[in-house]
């Protein structure tokens, strides 16, 4: 009985300096790996419902993953990944269509959604609010891809003209940034929630075909917010 007593007083001393530790680690460098979720939101030109330079994109959604190893308290540097997908406002863009061209009476539009893909690394920042809740920052660069739609379009024109046609999807990518701030509440030494807005602003160059053969370049504006929640795994040096 002795020895348990004495084994039992040991494991909870072993247990509560274990615990310690862990929330000091996690305070004096708080690394992480994680994943988030949540709904992206195009603005500017890429918003815009206008055949002049407007892409006609709706609310979507964004899944990132990304971890940092934190040098200091407050600094580190790390990576994200991140796919966002934008649906297209069909009822919109066939209707500013028909408006464009005397010759259309209807026109109907099947697309897919604008894929953007971001890979980025920089600098994050992460800094104490109180108790276990904390401001974080992240200023990134890297690859921004992104893919025009499939379209489907079947017109009905006032005379004779093409049943269908198709726009096949175009694809560009280049050396961009992103930048975002949020809170992290550590909900465990182990594990936190965070709460995280970021910015996307760039341009791409997507070439398309055109009926005579040539090739068209449309310059588009790349721009959305992301605000998403996601559960951040503590990591510790």
């Amino acid at each position: 009985m002795k020895n348990t007593s004495v084994f039992i007083k040991i494991w909870i001393a072993v247990l509560i300096l274990t615990t310690v530790a862990l929330q000091t680690f996690g305070q004096e460098k708080p690394s992480f790996v994680g994943v988030r979720s949540g709904v992206s939101l195009p603005f500017g030109e890429y918003h815009k419902k206008s055949l002049d330079g407007g892409s006609f994109t709706l609310t979507g959604f964004n899944v990132s993953a990304e971890g940092a190893w934190f040098f200091h308290p407050k600094f580190g540097v790390g990576a994200s990944f991140g796919l966002n997908m934008h649906p297209v406002d069909v009822q919109l863009l066939g209707y500013e269509k028909v408006q464009s061209d005397p010759f259309l009476e209807d026109l109907y539009i099947r697309s897919n959604p604008y894929l953007i893909i971001t890979g980025m690394g920089g600098l994050y920042v992460q800094l104490p609010i109180k108790n276990k809740l904390s401001f974080t920052g992240k200023a990134l660069c890297g690859l921004l891809y992104g893919e025009t739609p499939y379209q489907l379009y079947k017109p009905e024109y006032f005379m004779t003209g093409p049943d269908f046609y198709e726009i096949t999807p175009s694809k560009d990518w280049k050396f961009s940034w992103q930048a975002g701030f949020g809170l992290r509440y550590d909900i465990t030494p182990c594990y936190a929630l965070v709460f995280d807005t970021e910015m996307v602003y760039d341009q791409l160059t997507f070439g398309f075909t055109t009926g005579s053969g040539n090739t068209r370049y449309d310059v588009k504006t790349i721009s959305f917010f992301n605000t998403t929640l996601g559960v951040r795994f503590n990591l510790w040096d």
